[in-house]
């Protein structure tokens, strides 16, 4: 035991590991004029920076999109870097990042390729932006994938179909939401708002809409929700209410996250190959892209979450 009198003497501070770009000795010149968007010049020791800009949510996603920019980056005299963009954060802030940082380009993550707020930010730096999800070689015809899906839930006896949808502002949502009314009305089935339900990417949105959609009379005997973060909270809301997964009710959700495969029973899921998309991106960013110019191929992975209406 020490005494309060005793000496002790500090311990040295760790060091934190440096990161990719305090390796590379960079430091932003403020008095730089800005490069032109079409080139990949050398403006860090091994390579520009590429920006990925999130908003905090549908970290599945993000982090399948980093996976494939960083695979894409082992070979590439580039720099990844990660931005946080709140959904109620201003376009001036997200100036002020591309001033201090001057990236060769910016590559937005869904939702927020559709803020126009942050291209035309982009624009005015010169810098390069790319959308993933709406550029046609950076995104999947998300309302046809989501018009196949209910077709194949009306094929397995479902004809009372709940959405959970995704935020309004979110235009890959909103194609979904399309794909969903465009099968439901070739099949001349009730797409009335009470089996629509609005949410907002995550879990606690998804089971709040989950419990709202149980509640309705017929109850609906299949609900597709637009990500597997709120297809994940329906499946809680379920198993509160005391409807079983998939005896009394089929779950699809969206992007084949890695948590559709950890939820008992395991998620059905319409993929779309984010990974691949974010290896594409870099490619493009480099001009050496040999994929055709249309959207990628989604597909819908059938597991147990899934089953026949009996």
């Amino acid at each position: 035991m020490t005494s309060p009198e005793a000496s002790v003497a500090p311990r040295p501070a760790r060091k934190r590991p440096a990161t990719s770009i305090e390796r590379a000795a960079y430091a932003p010149d403020l008095r730089a004029p800005l490069r032109p968007p079409e080139s990949v010049a050398a403006a860090v020791p091994g390579g520009a920076i590429v920006l990925l800009v999130h908003d905090g949510r549908e970290s599945a996603v993000r982090e399948a999109l980093q996976r494939g920019m960083e695979r894409a980056v082992t070979t590439a005299p580039l720099l990844l870097a990660i931005h946080v963009q709140p959904p109620d954060e201003s376009a001036a802030m997200f100036a002020q990042v591309l001033e201090h940082h001057r990236p060769e380009a910016v590559v937005l993550t869904p939702p927020l390729g559709g803020r126009s707020d942050l291209v035309d930010v982009c624009d005015r730096a010169r810098t390069r932006c790319l959308r993933i999800g709406l550029a046609p070689e950076l995104s999947c015809d998300e309302r046809a994938a989501t018009a196949l899906t209910v077709r194949r839930l009306v094929t397995l006896g479902h004809a009372r179909i709940g959405l959970v949808a995704g935020p309004e502002t979110s235009p890959g949502a909103r194609q979904r939401e399309l794909g969903y009314l465009d099968a439901m009305a070739e099949h001349g089935l009730d797409r009335g708002p009470a089996l629509i339900v609005p949410g907002d990417d995550t879990f606690e949105s998804g089971m709040a809409a989950g419990r709202l959609l149980l509640e309705i009379s017929p109850r609906p005997t299949a609900i597709l929700a637009c990500n597997d973060d709120m297809a994940a909270g329906v499946l809680h809301a379920a198993a509160q209410a005391g409807v079983p997964v998939p005896e009394a009710l089929s779950l699809v959700g969206f992007d084949d996250t890695s948590i559709a495969r950890r939820l008992l029973p395991p998620l059905a899921s319409v993929r779309i190959p984010w990974e691949r998309i974010g290896h594409e991106a870099i490619n493009r960013i480099l001009n050496r892209s040999a994929a055709p110019p249309g959207p990628f191929d989604a597909q819908l992975v059938e597991r147990a979450s899934l089953a026949v209406l009996t």
